[in-house]
C-alpha cells in the first residue's frame, strides 16, 4: 500500500513537470504596442578637454556647450592635434513633450599617472527644461559642457584622466 501511494505522489510530480513544458508565458512586448512617448536617448560625442599644462599652480579649463574651450590660473590651453569639444547626445521624444536635463554630482576622473580632477558639468544647449519640436523618429541633439578643477603638477601629473558623469533627462 505505501508503494502505491509512492507511486502515485510520484506519478502526479512527474505529470505536474511534463506540465510545466506546457505551459509557456508571453513576454509583455510580444503582445503590446511599442510606447510612443517613450524617451531615447544617444550618446554621439563624449565630453573632452584637449591638451593643455596646468602651469605651477593649476586652475580650470571649461568647454561650452558651443564647444569652445577657455583656461584660468596657470592652466595653458595645447594645440597638440589633441581636440578639445563639448559631448552630445541625441534624443527622440514624442512631439512636444517637455524635456528636462539634471545633471549628476561632479564627477572624479583618475589620471593614468596617478592624479584625480573633478568636472562640474555645465548648462545645456537647448536650455532646460525645453519642448521637443522634432517629431519622432528624427532627434533632437543636446549639446553640454563642463568645468575641470586641474591642481598643481604634483596632485595632477601629465596623462590621460578619465571617468563617468551622469546625466538625467526626464520627459514630462
Amino acid at each position: 500500500m505505501k508503494n502505491r501511494q509512492s507511486i502515485k505522489k510520484y506519478g502526479f510530480l512527474l505529470f505536474l513537470s511534463g506540465m510545466s513544458f506546457l505551459c509557456f508565458a508571453q513576454n509583455p512586448t510580444d503582445s503590446l504596442p511599442g510606447d510612443p512617448g517613450a524617451l531615447s536617448v544617444y550618446t554621439i560625442q563624449n565630453l573632452s578637454f584637449g591638451a593643455f599644462s596646468n602651469g605651477l599652480s593649476g586652475g580650470t579649463v571649461a568647454i561650452s556647450s558651443a564647444g569652445t574651450r577657455s583656461v584660468t590660473g596657470s592652466v595653458t590651453a595645447l594645440n597638440l592635434g589633441i581636440t578639445y569639444f563639448q559631448s552630445i547626445f541625441e534624443i527622440e521624444a514624442a512631439e512636444g513633450a517637455i524635456i528636462s536635463i539634471t545633471n549628476g554630482p561632479d564627477a572624479t576622473l583618475t589620471g593614468s599617472n596617478g592624479g584625480t580632477m573633478s568636472l562640474k558639468l555645465g548648462n545645456s544647449a537647448p536650455g532646460s527644461p525645453f519642448i521637443n519640436t522634432t517629431p519622432s523618429p528624427a532627434r533632437t541633439q543636446i549639446s553640454i559642457g563642463g568645468t575641470l578643477s586641474v591642481g598643481a603638477p604634483s596632485s595632477n601629473p601629465p596623462g590621460t584622466y578619465s571617468g563617468t558623469f551622469y546625466i538625467i533627462f526626464n520627459q514630462e
